[in-house]
């Protein structure tokens, strides 16, 4: 009877972590996002700045070769500020999950959760992680026959 009296207790403190944990992930999904942008923010200035550079230079002697402006270094610094798009990546997980919806499947594993799993655990498939370690064994494999 004296786990009873407890109960609300426990279901309101189990409530209230978990909404704190989500607050959080979701905070630092936020700081993250906010990095990704001032990372390809100050890239794209620094590109800008030496292409205005370059032009200037360009401009007062025509003949004097732009040093600055490397073809090279401007397409890595392009990809590299196109690899820190949170909005494109964040298009492509939403399209994903909606595929993934459509088809009635988790966008994570392609299986859902149940209440049974999230209450007691989910059981241990030896079979199906055996599977998932030859596979990566074999992936590892195949990445150091072609480096060599």
């Amino acid at each position: 009877m004296a786990l009873l009296a407890y109960l609300p207790h426990v279901i309101y403190s189990t409530a209230l972590t978990s909404l704190a944990i989500h607050h959080l992930a979701q905070r630092k999904a936020l700081e993250a996002d906010r990095a990704h942008v001032a990372a390809q923010l100050s890239i794209l200035e620094d590109l800008r700045t030496r292409l205005i550079h370059a032009v200037n230079n360009q401009a007062a002697s025509p003949r004097a070769e732009g040093a600055d402006l490397d073809p090279r270094e401007i397409e890595r610094l392009w990809r590299l500020a196109r690899s820190h798009d949170v909005w494109r990546a964040r298009a492509e997980a939403a399209a994903r999950e909606e595929v993934a919806g459509a088809s009635g499947e988790s966008a994570a594993h392609g299986e859902g959760i149940g209440w049974k799993e999230v209450l007691f655990g989910k059981r241990f498939d030896t079979k199906r992680s055996e599977e998932l370690d030859r596979r990566d064994l074999e992936r590892v494999r195949k990445e150091v026959e072609e480096a060599n």
